[in-house]
């Protein structure tokens, strides 16, 4: 650095960096240097508490699952193989995964030319990270139909993470794009179910996202229609609520409280949410109001777009148009308005108003 400093011209320093330097449990994990550390004792780097089973693991296991039914199924990663959950397939098939480094337009231009070829890409990313690939998205992708699967992980409210990784943006981005079509799924089965789907459209992008942190039990739904999910049944609603994605779980405690106060009310699980499925607005038209729970930005999500095609009235329940304060996710979540006492406490000031 010194003799760049003082050569009097133009000079371009090239450094490698490595991560981990000077704290000997990261120098030693040398498959991810804590790229993703939890909260750990710092004697002995080990975690406080062993995390239950994650929305990733899913996708995970899914993917080797495919890999060994499929042999055009192929993996892109932008320099976050652990993270989003390639290991298990890296291992399994490694000369069926690309990492790019950090350079997710690259990954998606490239995952449109290996489509082109026969194979079915599968680029797993970041929601957050989507924002940096959105003209190779649009225009390597969609433009030329390309049979792209983008699995989205860290969507909606991150919190720990930070600001710029709150993966609040995709969906309002998914949905000005044609053609492209967007899964939501609520539980780890359904995050398997939505991938196999997905790998199986082969004439345009699509996606499937899912939020940070430990999956729970699988929410059975009473009987489906059309695709659309019906996950709490009323014979004459009040109001519907549409939970997308982890906002399912949300929607139907929210439902619970509310009933508690004499309304009907139904929940439904549209599974993929863009574009709109007519049978949604069909199952929700006769209730005499109908909400949408998404953890994605109002401005332009998919709440709006169910309002534009809706003869009733829809109210809008998402992330408004802001950068988030660092927080836990379900402080973050409660911060706007997305925790099941919030929602009923906004619901029923409606519907008694």
């Amino acid at each position: 650095m010194t003799q760049a400093r003082s050569f009097g011209g133009v000079v371009l320093v090239h450094v490698l960096t490595e991560k981990g330097h000077g704290y000997d449990p990261a120098t030693e994990d040398e498959a991810d240097r804590f790229h993703a550390v939890g909260v750990i004792n710092p004697e002995t780097g080990l975690p406080l508490e062993v995390s239950g089973r994650s929305w990733t693991d899913e996708f995970s296991e899914e993917m080797v699952a495919l890999g060994h039914e499929r042999r055009d199924v192929v993996a892109i990663t932008a320099s976050m193989l652990m993270p989003v959950g390639l290991k298990s397939f890296a291992e399994t098939f490694p000369h069926r995964v690309f990492d790019v480094g950090i350079a997710e337009q690259h990954a998606v231009t490239m995952a449109a030319g290996l489509s082109f070829t026969g194979l079915h890409p599968v680029v797993a990313i970041y929601a957050t990270f989507l924002n940096r690939a959105f003209d190779q998205l649009l225009m390597d992708c969609a433009l030329h139909g390309q049979g792209v699967t983008f699995v989205l992980d860290r969507s909606g409210v991150t919190g720990t993470d930070g600001a710029s990784h709150n993966g609040m943006w995709d969906l309002a981005i998914s949905g000005i794009v044609p053609g492209l079509r967007v899964a939501a799924p609520r539980d780890g089965a359904q995050v398997r179910r939505a991938l196999r789907e997905s790998v199986d459209i082969d004439d345009g992008p699509s996606v499937v996202r899912f939020p940070q942190g430990s999956v729970k039990a699988p929410i059975v739904a009473h009987r489906q229609v059309d695709g659309v999910d019906v996950l709490r049944e009323a014979a004459t609603p009040d109001v519907t609520l549409i939970g997308l994605g982890s906002m399912a779980e949300v929607a139907l405690a929210a439902a619970e409280k509310v009933a508690a106060e004499g309304y009907e009310v139904q929940v439904l699980d549209p599974r993929w949410v863009l574009p709109i499925n007519p049978a949604l607005l069909q199952l929700a038209g006769d209730s005499k109001a109908v909400a949408v729970i998404e953890d994605g930005v109002v401005n332009g999500g998919v709440g709006q777009r169910i309002a534009d095609s809706s003869d009733r009235a829809v109210w809008c329940y998402g992330i408004p148009n802001e950068f988030l304060d660092h927080g836990s996710r379900n402080q973050v979540l409660d911060h706007v308005g997305l925790t099941s006492d919030r929602l009923a406490d906004s619901l029923l000031q409606r519907l008694n108003g």
